[in-house]
């Protein structure tokens, strides 16, 4: 009875705990792996492993019984490898003060945990809610068992029954912490992505009434400026002036019909398009931005498939993201886009050599306003992309590091 008490105030505290990191941390907009986020993340899960091992039970021999498994594997599975030898770290610091022959049980489970997570961390985060619970409840399995058979191998210590209540707890405490776990992370990310909808649904709204207003007046603006341009009569410096003019009224057009399509994303124009042909279309397009920026292209057409879209809007978007990466690489670089066919979708994969992002800018790409160009940019690009891409039924998928470079998966339903 001492032994379940035990354990289930360290399953209490370890809930508490997870229950506190959620509403601190994600519901300010902290949820990204950035360098803050690191801190306060191994902090929580270096006090939830003292508060384990300082409420532990002992059995005997030096060993002792505790939860100490489930912030540690939390944290592994959630922080990366090199939080995992971290904490594995901290946690033989803590159990060698504590003594006793149990430490060296400890140092051998951890070195096998830590070898298990570095294995199914990369899985683990593409798997569905129920496979990520079957992998955890085998894992702390695994864990039990072995945390029993040394002692009772090396020790002679065989209470069965003492065994099957541990492994029963820490089972379920492992199985209860990661549920809760995702589901706090799922409605956070559920949360940001209804606020980020109703950010772009005001925007679109905004747009589609006042770029038609503004229309208008712009295209007789131009007409009266090309006019002056083309007058026989009007100096030289009238006419320099008039083509000043018209080349910033017709970046402003540019502009509206931006977000005119962001408006109206939808297309009555959709056609099968082959993705080698509209690809090479574009990279024409932008082959002299590219002499200039002195950036090469290569192209890998892994797969030569075709997607349903507006062959224009589909430009749009190629041109936006490949625009984008040739002007994130000032002092030239290498442009690698490749297709490949998954099941029944087909990617885009467009990958750059540039200065890359940090994840907080990643987390914020095609959101009103933002952009990493400064005063020059509108952000107006990636919320066309997104806005695009989404209306045939695809996905963007951004991932970079600073130093090396941006890669941009663009995916689409497959046409046969």
């Amino acid at each position: 009875m001492e032994m379940m008490n035990g354990l289930l105030i360290n399953l209490l505290f370890i809930l508490i705990f997870v229950l506190l990191t959620n509403m601190l941390l994600l519901h300010k907009n902290r949820f990204t792996q950035s360098s803050v986020w690191n801190v306060y993340f191994v902090f929580i899960i270096c006090a939830l492993i003292v508060i384990c091992l300082l409420l532990s039970v002992s059995v005997g021999h030096g060993f002792i019984y505790d939860l100490r498994f489930v912030p540690f594997l939390l944290g592994g599975l959630y922080g990366g490898k090199r939080i995992t030898i971290g904490l594995g770290i901290f946690l033989l610091v803590i159990r060698f003060i504590l003594g006793g022959d149990g430490f060296w049980l400890s140092l051998f489970l951890i070195l096998i945990s830590t070898i298990g997570i570095f294995v199914i961390s990369p899985i683990y985060v593409k798997k569905s809610l129920w496979t990520k619970l079957s992998m955890v409840s085998i894992f702390s399995i695994g864990y039990a068992v072995i945390g029993y058979l040394i002692p009772a191998l090396l020790y002679g210590f065989h209470d069965l029954t003492e065994f099957v209540i541990y492994s029963i707890i820490l089972v379920i405490s492992t199985f209860f912490v990661t549920y809760l776990t995702e589901i706090l992370r799922t409605a956070f990310v559920l949360q940001l992505e209804a606020l980020k909808f109703e950010k772009m649904e005001i925007v679109s709204h905004l747009a589609a009434s006042i770029s038609h207003e503004v229309r208008n007046p712009l295209t007789a603006v131009i007409g009266f400026l090309q006019l002056i341009g083309e007058n026989e009569h009007a100096n030289e410096k009238s006419k320099s002036y008039a083509m000043y003019a018209i080349e910033e009224a017709n970046r402003a057009s540019d502009i509206i019909n931006d977000y005119l399509t962001f408006a109206k994303p939808h297309s009555n124009e959709e056609c099968l398009m082959k993705i080698e042909k509209e690809i090479k279309k574009c990279q024409d397009i932008l082959h002299p931005l590219t002499l200039k920026q002195n950036v090469d292209i290569e192209t890998f057409f892994q797969h030569e498939g075709s997607i349903k879209g507006d062959p224009h809007k589909f430009h749009q978007v190629l041109l936006n993201i490949v625009k984008n990466s040739i002007e994130a690489m000032p002092e030239g670089g290498m442009l690698t886009i490749q297709t490949i066919k998954i099941r029944d979708r087909i990617l885009i994969k467009i990958t750059d050599t540039g200065h890359g992002m940090k994840p907080e800018h990643i987390a914020r790409l095609g959101e009103p306003y933002f952009s990493l160009k400064g005063q020059k940019g509108t952000g107006l690009g990636m919320m066309v992309v997104y806005r695009i891409v989404d209306s045939m039924k695809g996905t963007v998928n951004v991932t970079s590091e600073i130093d090396i470079g941006t890669s941009i998966t663009l995916s689409f339903p497959s046409i046969s």
